[in-house]
């Protein structure tokens, strides 16, 4: 009877043990996905600080030091401060919007430049997304000049950073069939578990050119306007595709690492003189021969034959598009 007794109260035990536990299990399961870095947190920043802590890229950098580093030095990371940028960015802000469009700057206007430039300003206030676009007029405007570093300098906390592809615009490319991007996860080719830093959703439109084609090519503004920065995707679509061209954006911009086989995150295009010389082939021709004396002017001995040359070139495009382009 002891025996019984014994093992009824150690059973008692355990049974409140565990049911004391599970909670607490749970909430330690809770309290570890609050910790997820690549949150991606729904309120509204009202300063540049603010909304580069929702999707800094440098937590990223902490499990993938490498990709991070090779991002760090693309033109993605510079995608808001190029000189081409700030320049282009400010001629619609500048003049089309107040002088063509006769449109006050807003939020909806800023995002037809940044949903690409920078997606992360979707989570930036109305008040935060004109004070940005007031940095960039500024940093044209007042290039080297204190003003100008000053507001270029703030602008270059933003860009076209991890989340922006491996989240936000994830599901773009077919949003009707694969819905909105789910908060907090990392989409990716494979889909490999990441020990618990992140939920990781496999996907196979990132490694296909239409995940890239979004922004390098027409964009369309949830407005209905349709933007047109670079023809590249449409070269691509209409002069290598059509005739048969299989190989995507990913392929020559993304190259394997041969030492670690995974997809480089440099991204090089034409500010690369290496991807230059890989999409033109240069042939040159030399024919030599002499002219007849007289017949050129303003040499020194007309009475002797002029030595020359004609010198043809052959620039091949092996590109999978329009050279230039971008």
């Amino acid at each position: 009877m002891k025996a019984v007794t014994m093992l009824f109260r150690t059973s008692l035990i355990l049974s409140c043990i565990m049911l004391f536990a599970h909670p607490l299990a749970a909430q330690e399961g809770k309290k570890k996905v609050s910790k997820n870095p690549h949150a991606v947190v729904t309120k509204e920043a009202n300063t540049i600080d603010e909304l580069v802590d929702i999707l800094d890229e440098k937590k990223c950098a902490e499990c993938h030091p490498e990709i991070y580093k090779e991002w760090k030095e693309s033109w993605h990371a510079k995608s808001v401060t190029s000189p081409g940028s700030i320049k282009g960015i400010h001629n619609f802000l500048a003049i089309g919007l107040p002088k063509e469009w006769k449109k006050p700057i807003t939020k909806a206007e800023v995002m037809k430049c940044y949903d690409c430039h920078a997606p992360v300003i979707q989570y930036a206030s109305e008040k935060l997304a004109v004070e940005i676009a007031e940095k960039v007029i500024t940093a044209h405007k007042e290039k080297d000049k204190p003003a100008g570093k000053k507001a270029e300098k703030e602008l270059s906390k933003l860009n076209v950073g991890c989340v922006s592809c491996h989240n936000l615009k994830a599901t773009s490319v077919a949003r009707g069939l694969r819905g909105a991007p789910k908060k907090g996860a990392i989409y990716g080719p494979t889909g490999a578990d990441s020990d618990g830093a992140h939920e990781t959703i496999k996907t196979v439109d990132i490694t296909r050119s239409v995940m890239c084609m979004q922004c390098h090519g027409k964009y369309k503004a949830p407005d209905g306007e349709t933007i047109q920065c670079n023809t590249l995707s449409g070269s691509f679509q209409n002069a290598y595709q059509s005739n048969g061209g299989t190989e995507t954006c990913q392929d020559c911009h993304m190259e394997k690492n041969s030492k670690t086989g995974k997809k480089s995150h440099l991204m090089p295009g034409g500010h690369d003189l290496d991807m230059v010389k890989k999409g033109l082939g240069l042939k040159v021709n030399f024919a030599q021969y002499r002219h007849l004396p007289g017949k050129i002017k303003g040499v020194k001995n007309d009475k002797a034959w002029v030595p020359s040359a004609v010198v043809t070139a052959f620039v091949e495009n092996k590109a999978g598009h329009r050279i230039p382009d971008g």
